[in-house]
């Protein structure tokens, strides 16, 4: 039985997101179009192209001792895919270590992410929690 076009962009975006426990910036950009635009948080200036991601990105993977996007909710709706995930990352001082509550939304074109933005959920409160 094949995969429905939604089922294969959450199963990319899923895939995307387990990638990050590498800590490697270039794999990473293997997911992303050649035009892809990522926003890391609201207000930060977009990350456009794979080469932008890497000289953004890999410095900072590679700082950290261990990352780990621990996705709690995921939905595909035609091109777009949107999570909810809890984004671990981990410092070699723990008190430097992050755990920020993300909603993710993502753009599949072609089998690669186009666009990406990331938007910070208020501390402690998660949209599943939210909805019971």
């Amino acid at each position: 039985m094949s995969m429905t076009l939604e089922e294969e962009n959450e199963r990319l975006v899923t895939q995307f997101c387990r990638d990050w426990s590498n800590r490697d910036a270039h794999a990473l950009a293997e997911y992303l179009s050649d035009d892809v635009v990522y926003q890391m948080y609201e207000g930060h200036p977009d990350i456009i192209g794979p080469e932008a991601f890497i000289k953004t990105m890999d410095g900072f993977l590679k700082g950290l001792k261990a990352v780990d996007w621990e996705i709690t909710r995921s939905y595909a709706i035609g091109e777009l895919v949107i999570n909810e995930r809890i984004d671990h990352f981990i410092a070699h001082d723990d008190k430097r270590s992050n755990h920020p509550e993300i909603a993710g939304f993502f753009l599949v074109r072609d089998g690669k992410i186009k666009l990406w933005r990331d938007y910070s959920l208020p501390a402690g409160i998660s949209v599943a929690a939210a909805a019971k």
